[in-house]
């Protein structure tokens, strides 16, 4: 009975059909060749953390090169477009270059409003601690 109904509604429907569709085509990326030069990745001396933070690999390159699974390298390297644009997505967009390093790794100043987000943090921790205990506990009733 269901299939009776809908057969008769759906005929007498009539959806207007479409005759030609629009394209629009959108540019996603620029093709240029990438300058890493630019991003300061070129004042590290030595090769192997520079080769690291632009994300390339010199055993890679090679065609001889065997992964861990044994399976024998193309011979394109880590970006296989590395030679056609540039560089790896590491090489021009890097997590950070040389020049936001600090002078000293062993400490990390945060200064006034650093602290204040720390205390305000531990605050609202303990305020929450204190209020869960009281809550679930016998001093709350």
């Amino acid at each position: 009975m269901a299939s009776i109904t809908q057969k008769s509604i759906s005929s007498r429907i009539s959806l207007p059909t479409r005759t030609s569709r629009v394209r629009v085509c959108r540019p996603v990326a620029s093709s240029g060749k990438v300058d890493i030069k630019k991003q300061g990745l070129e004042s590290v001396e030595d090769p192997t953390i520079q080769n690291n933070l632009k994300g390339r690999s010199r055993f890679m390159k090679s065609k001889e090169w065997v992964d861990s699974q044994g399976r024998k390298g193309k011979g394109y390297g880590v970006y296989r477009f590395e030679d056609k644009y540039g560089a790896n997505v590491d090489g021009y967009s890097p997590i950070y270059t040389p020049d936001q390093w600090s002078d000293s790794g062993d400490s990390y100043k945060l200064g006034t409003k650093g602290l204040i987000a720390w205390a305000g943090l531990v605050v609202v921790l303990l305020g929450v601690g204190v209020t869960l205990v009281i809550s679930t506990s016998a001093i709350g009733q």
